[in-house]
């Protein structure tokens, strides 16, 4: 374990989040267009918030997770690094009405602050601090600009810090003098499937819909504007997933390869769509199973190359994210 990942769970790491997408939309009908083009329900989101989403293909497949901030003059939305080209393209092809619509993610870096101590560490510097779950607050840190937002309650308690490109630097190097570690990108990846957090492309296959990724929550219902897969996700409702995303829980030390056989009484049913050596919870990963194999507790078999090992469905998150 290295020490910004012991600090990622006990007090406070920064991780450089560079290559997202984030795409601002402005004018008259901002809150309409993106109601259309996402799942959230914007009107149910105050200025100064942010809420999860998703963005699905008409199939209802996941083209991407999408964060959705809220703005007294406009919307910004972000994206994954790997979903970054398709969502926009998705935008502009969908771009409706009296809007103005920028892709401004070469100006814009992100750093995200996450632990316990996380938001105690920071309000050293940062003024005004964002004080509730899911809050986004214009602030400044060490005389840097910023906008500053803070977890939502279904994530580890911590700070997102988006400030201009030529202050990332400066931004950084004074986080580093609050004595938080940065943590790498391995760091950051193991501490993301600790949290059982499915990303997609990796955990969340190409075909995969939210009933099938657990992420049905991120789906508002009701909320009187059509969206893009909104048709075929209500269809899904009333037929059921014939698979769920599940947490896996491996047998002894060997880290299988991913995409490797899982197998549920002998037959192959996925394949082990991630894997690594948590300190804390062992040897986990995740995969996709069949309804009714998906209790956790449910023994599974990983065939990777002639070994077999044995496995079973676990909850998720595999860690707290807190002190163990």
């Amino acid at each position: 374990m290295t020490d910004a990942h012991r600090a990622l769970h006990e007090t406070a790491a920064a991780w450089a989040a560079d290559g997202f997408g984030q795409f601002e939309v402005v004018g008259p009908d901002a809150h309409a267009f993106v109601n259309r083009v996402t799942t959230v329900d914007i009107s149910t989101l105050a200025p100064g918030r942010f809420a999860d989403a998703l963005m699905l293909r008409d199939d209802a497949t996941i083209l991407g997770r999408v964060t959705v901030y809220r703005f007294p003059d406009r919307v910004m939305l972000l994206v994954e690094a790997a979903q970054r080209a398709a969502t926009w393209q998705e935008l502009v092809d969908r771009k409706r009405g009296n809007i103005r619509l920028r892709d401004i993610s070469d100006d814009v870096g992100v750093t995200v602050v996450r632990g316990p101590a996380a938001a105690t560490r920071l309000a050293t510097l940062l003024e005004p601090m964002p004080t509730e779950r899911g809050d986004v607050r214009t602030a400044r840190l060490a005389g840097v600009d910023v906008f500053a937002a803070r977890a939502g309650t279904d994530a580890p308690d911590g700070i997102d810090l988006y400030c201009r490109v030529r202050d990332v630097a400066s931004l950084r190097s004074a986080i580093a003098r609050l004595a938080i570690p940065f943590a790498t990108d391995a760091d950051w990846e193991l501490f993301r499937l600790e949290r059982g957090v499915a990303r997609v492309g990796i955990e969340i296959a190409p075909d995969d819909t939210p009933i099938e990724a657990g992420l049905d929550a991120l789906v508002a219902q009701g909320k009187g504007a059509p969206f893009p897969g909104e048709v075929a996700l209500a269809g899904r409702r009333r037929t059921g997933p014939i698979k769920r995303l599940v947490g896996v829980q491996v047998a002894g030390d060997v880290v299988p390869a991913v995409g490797a056989e899982v197998r549920v009484n002998g037959r192959v049913v996925d394949r082990l769509r991630s894997a690594a050596r948590s300190p804390r919870a062992g040897v986990i990963g995740m995969t996709a199973v069949p309804v009714g194999a998906d209790p956790v507790g449910t023994p599974l078999e990983i065939v990777d190359g002639g070994r077999v090992l044995a496995a079973t469905v676990a909850a998720r998150p595999f860690t707290s994210g807190g002190v163990s």
